[in-house]
């Protein structure tokens, strides 16, 4: 059986000031880069093993993946995600 693990970037820039982010790309800020530095460590005590990693197109996805998995793990940035992927629900 497959799963899907999904992770959300924290906290940006923008967040911090209270802005409305929408598409625009702000970095990330340090509680959030800490924040993913612990994701990884706790993936990484879980060992599970992994198919492929995604995310979207905004930096902050990207920039949130590479601190988790690695800067030279290959991944797919996928723009529509909901229009490409055929979810099935879990019961």
């Amino acid at each position: 059986m497959k799963h899907l693990y999904l992770v959300r970037h924290g906290e940006t820039l923008f967040n911090k000031r209270r802005k409305i982010q929408g598409w625009c790309d702000s970095p990330l800020t340090p509680l959030d880069i800490q924040q993913a530095k612990e994701v990884k460590e706790k993936l990484k005590k879980l060992n599970i093993p992994f198919d492929g990693f995604y995310c979207s197109t905004s930096e902050r996805a990207s920039d949130t993946l590479e601190i988790i998995v690695g800067e030279n793990q290959p991944y797919i940035r996928q723009k529509g995600f909901s229009a490409s992927i055929n979810l099935v629900p879990v019961k």
